[in-house]
């Protein structure tokens, strides 16, 4: 069964806008709604991990950890990751409003900035999230997408990489796939939605631990590490489920 393909309008923190002007009581239907469905959908579909032993050790046990996939499948591994304590950073624009929504109705702690707007302050609070923990818990976990929140697609940025070089936490890379899917073909990011029973593959690898004193140089030696791994991690998910992006 091939990728089931729908338009959008590209923008925004996931690709697509759905609306033009900021509504409180309609983003409050569509969070408490298209929660509701999205948890349903989500829980009928059939996951493997590739990596499993990292996500138990570091998504459960380990004390501070960064994360970082792309934005392609960042509506599904908020899900995924929704009884994993993690603050994720979510754009400041109106999709991303839908979304942090999402992500606190499943239970992740979302703070606002991107690349391209309140960034800063959100890497700050990130990392004195990671410092100071809740007592009790037993995974901390930083994470948001490296190529949001408008591109280019499969790119990465720095942001994470420089939060665990700061924070001395392990970064670990998420890459997924999932098949049969639906692909909103004109979205930047492509974003893919597992159809209902749909096979889903998530793939973690052992993490980077970033020297404190890396230089621009080696950070950018680094970044490229890292999307180099994400994009042979994407490739990896797509091909153990069979997913092939339409167009």
């Amino acid at each position: 069964m091939p990728p089931t393909a729908i338009g959008g309008v590209p923008g925004g923190s996931g690709g697509v806008h759905f609306f033009k002007k900021p509504n409180r009581l309609r983003d409050w239907l569509i969070i408490n709604l298209g929660s509701a469905v999205f948890k349903a959908w989500f829980a009928t579909c059939r996951v493997k991990v590739i990596g499993e032993e990292v996500y138990n050790r570091y998504g459960l046990r380990h004390g501070a950890v960064v994360a970082a996939t792309w934005h392609r499948n960042v509506i599904f591994l908020i899900w995924f990751f929704r009884k994993v304590n993690i603050m994720a950073m979510i754009s400041r624009s109106a999709d991303g409003e839908l979304l942090a929504g999402f992500a606190t109705k499943v239970g992740l702690l979302p703070v606002r900035g991107s690349s391209s707007r309140g960034g800063r302050t959100a890497l700050q609070k990130m990392l004195a999230f990671l410092r100071h923990p809740a007592p009790g818990e037993q995974a901390t976990i930083a994470a948001t997408v490296l190529d949001g929140p408008q591109g280019p697609r499969f790119v990465a940025k720095k942001g994470m990489i420089v939060l665990a070089m700061q924070s001395g936490a392990p970064f670990v890379p998420v890459a997924a796939s999932c098949h049969p899917a639906i692909t909103l073909t004109k979205a930047w990011d492509k974003t893919q939605i597992p159809l209902p029973f749909s096979r889903v593959t998530v793939i973690l690898r052992e993490p980077w631990v970033v020297p404190p004193d890396l230089n621009e140089a080696g950070l950018e030696i680094l970044r490229q590490e890292v999307e180099d791994a994400l994009n042979e991690m994407t490739r990896e998910a797509d091909a153990d489920v069979g997913y092939r992006e339409p167009g």
